[in-house]
């Protein structure tokens, strides 16, 4: 496999865990209120909060990693790559929040795959 492509793929499943992190932490944490005078508390709750953390640690990975692929790839290639995070994110979503899977959410995941797949061919 090529260098490039190994970089974009890490940094693409270290996105995807920032954003299924952020989700985790999110629904143990109960709902976010950035209303005043409670802005300064969650923001500090967020921020102390180590599943937070570390999803920001992944987005700091996958964006140095990104960095690395652009600097030697077409980002008319790379970036649409990005969406299959799409693929990795809807997994996780089903076996860790227990979210619904349709036929369309299928299909679509199906199509940006295939899109993927021709642009790298």
């Amino acid at each position: 496999m090529n260098s490039n492509l190994l970089y974009l793929f890490v940094s693409i499943v270290l996105g995807a865990s920032g954003q299924v992190l952020l989700k985790f932490a999110v629904n143990r944490m109960g709902q976010v209120n950035l209303a005043w005078p409670h802005t300064i508390n969650t923001v500090i709750h967020i921020f102390t909060n180590p599943w937070i953390m570390t999803g920001i640690l992944c987005f700091v990975s996958s964006m140095i990693l990104w960095i690395k692929v652009i600097s030697s790839m077409e980002l008319s290639k790379a970036y649409p790559s990005v969406s299959l995070s799409y693929i990795i994110v809807f997994l996780f979503s089903i076996f860790l929040f227990n979210e619904t899977v349709s036929s369309g959410k299928i299909v679509g995941l199906l199509l940006v795959s295939l899109g993927v797949y021709f642009l790298h061919i």
